[in-house]
């Protein structure tokens, strides 16, 4: 199966995305000297650009590769929800986005210098838990949405959203309805997701889900993968390894190569990597190619200067090999 035939059976799948949404900010500048005031850099500013991001990026790489999506989060009644809620209205993916009054944005602005080089990054968000009230809302929302939905996507970086509650109440409704149930979570939060079609861990996260203090090995990621797919009921799991690719318990074994490239930004590439999985899975499920086509496409991100997706170069360099 081509990687153009994969893309093409993707296009027009209709993907429900649900987690934590937040506001990216990028500052760019150059480094001119060191501080008279303390020893940091001056960065003299050229620009700052802002795009949606956490669970928004998932949807963005989703609309990308021509699926259908909608999107199940939260949001704060401050600008920078409201920017969120403004640009994914633009792109067609609004429709489940809960207000809380009670809680700011997640966002989180990153300064960089000299085009690629990250100096600084300050984040807002609110820990606080959140109210029953909003939780229902959330699993209200997500009972609506779910009802057109050929894949579930729950996106989780611990910011309050995917409540143990909102998770196991999606997972539900997906077996109600018979669609596959994928999931990035975090190794603190992995024990929610029991019964998910497919978890995706990167290596770090994977090598703390089973107790280790040190990355995983290459030749140790497939055993690692087969005891979080046992131990937590997954249909499947997948560990990146970055360079080194990825492995896939399925429970068959699937060992996937990356291409070699220069990293300019790591920074949204799991993203890339659950999204194209998610479409992928829902149209032919947990065949090798679905995987291989997910790294190449986070490989060609990683190659762009913050928070990316797949752009129509990328996609065409893809679809010829």
């Amino acid at each position: 199966m081509t990687f153009a035939t994969l893309l093409d059976a993707m296009a027009g799948k209709r993907a429900l995305v649900i987690g934590d949404l937040m506001l990216d900010e990028y500052i760019f500048g150059s480094a001119t000297r060191i501080s008279p005031e303390a020893p940091v850099m001056v960065i003299r500013h050229s620009r700052s650009h802002q795009v949606p991001g956490g669970a928004a990026n998932v949807a963005r790489n989703m609309q990308a590769l021509g699926g259908q999506v909608s999107l199940v989060g939260l949001i704060g009644n401050d600008d920078a929800g409201r920017f969120l809620s403004n640009e994914l209205g633009e792109s067609g993916s609004v429709g489940g986005l809960v207000v809380d009054g009670e809680r700011m944005t997640t966002r989180k602005t990153r300064v960089v210098a000299d085009h690629s080089h990250q100096v600084l990054r300050i984040d807002a968000e609110s820990d606080e838990p959140i109210s029953e009230s909003v939780e229902n809302r959330l699993i209200e929302a997500t009972r609506m949405a779910a009802i057109e939905a050929n894949v579930i996507v729950l996106s989780d970086y611990r910011k309050g959203t995917l409540t143990a509650n909102v998770v196991a109440n999606a997972i539900s409704i997906g077996q109600e309805l018979g669609i596959p149930i994928l999931a990035n979570p975090k190794p603190q939060t992995l024990n929610r997701y029991r019964g998910a079609s497919l978890v995706s861990l990167n290596r770090s996260e994977a090598s703390i889900a089973i107790g280790e203090e040190r990355s995983i090995s290459i030749d140790a990621a497939y055993q690692v993968a087969c005891q979080i797919r046992n131990e937590g009921d997954f249909g499947a799991v997948l560990v990146t390894l970055g360079e080194d690719g990825a492995v896939v318990s399925a429970p068959n074994e699937i060992r996937i190569t990356a291409p070699r490239v220069e990293v300019a930004d790591p920074a949204g590439a799991g993203d890339t990597v659950i999204a194209a999985t998610a479409l992928g899975v829902s149209a032919f499920g947990f065949v090798p190619e679905v995987f291989q086509l997910a790294i190449e496409l986070a490989a060609s991100v990683v190659q762009h200067v913050g928070v990316a997706v797949p752009s129509e170069g990328d996609l065409r360099r893809i679809r010829g090999k």
